[in-house]
């Protein structure tokens, strides 16, 4: 770097087994061309090795216990916790998913980028690992008279000379989300209990946004990403009816009643019902097109 940052990034996210995507993740991590970053880990109950990986292989790495009992909010928490007691002013939080992997310039990109914004949230472009020229995720813009929020790209979008430099919006996904140790000494932890498994992260950085922090979308800071099949976003998936009724039901489910009520209450309280239905109606017609396509695309290899 062209100036000395001697801030430190706190890397933090929990684990649930998938012990090869951590190994694969920490290969990417070892490959930075900066070394201010310290590595928290939530190791929530994993059965599969990844406690004793950790502290055989990555002795350095910070490793919290859970009971397995903490899923994703309640675990990153955690780890953010830590940070909050050994971190200093100046220190950033990146928050993350196991299942992805880092450029080597990933992070030096990222704290050059402080520079310009110090006090500002800074979120990445997520591509899929297998084919890098394919957007998964950015950013979000909200409109509130509208009961929605805009997709800053569209997932399966191939990126192009327009994805570049920072873009403005109102909130982000969880993955590769840099923050200053002070948006959570400000406005407090993820919601465990309203969003204890999906969209805490979210409601999280449209609470900061309401308190004035800026919030970009670095198309030039890449994550590639290794999706998760059971989010049934892959065309190569067949998605199955027992699939999507899932999605629904259970309170760590991506599409459950309370967690989008929940959402509703806090960043539509005028406009609740408009929202679960407007929601609803586009979640379960983009389920059922999804499924009628996987139905025509496994019925004709099939055949």
């Amino acid at each position: 770097m062209s100036e000395e940052n001697n801030s430190t990034v706190y890397i933090v996210f929990p684990v649930h087994n998938r012990i090869e995507e951590t190994k694969m993740f920490l290969t990417s991590l070892a490959c930075q061309t900066v070394n201010n970053y310290q590595l928290v880990i939530c190791d929530d109950g994993s059965t599969d090795g990844t406690g004793e990986y950790l502290k055989n292989h990555w002795p350095d790495v910070v490793v919290i216990r859970g009971t397995g009992e903490l899923w994703w909010t309640a675990g990153i928490n955690r780890c953010v916790d830590y940070v909050l007691y050994h971190c200093h002013q100046n220190d950033y939080i990146l928050t993350l998913n196991n299942d992805a992997l880092l450029p080597p310039n990933y992070l030096e990109q990222k704290l050059g980028r402080t520079r310009e914004f110090p006090d500002a949230i800074i979120g990445s472009l997520c591509v899929y690992g297998d084919n890098p020229k394919v957007i998964e995720t950015s950013g979000y813009i909200m409109n509130y008279d509208k009961c929605s929020s805009a997709r800053l790209t569209r997932p399966g979008e191939i990126r192009n000379d327009r994805h570049t430099g920072l873009a403005e919006v109102t909130h982000l996904p969880g993955k590769g989300v840099l923050f200053p140790v002070e948006v959570f000494q400000e406005i407090g932890l993820y919601d465990e209990v309203r969003f204890p498994q999906y969209h805490a992260d979210t409601d999280l950085v449209l609470r900061a946004h309401y308190k004035g922090y800026r919030v970009f979308v670095d198309f030039d800071s890449v994550i590639l990403s290794e999706v998760n099949t059971n989010n049934m976003v892959l065309p190569t998936q067949e998605i199955t009816l027992k699939g999507i009724v899932k999605t629904f039901i259970g309170p760590y489910s991506m599409n459950n009643y309370n967690i989008y009520n929940n959402f509703a209450k806090i960043h539509y309280p005028n406009r609740r019902m408009k929202f679960l239905l407007l929601t609803y109606t586009k979640t379960i017609g983009g389920l059922i097109r999804r499924y009628v396509k996987s139905k025509l695309r496994f019925g004709k290899a099939a055949n």
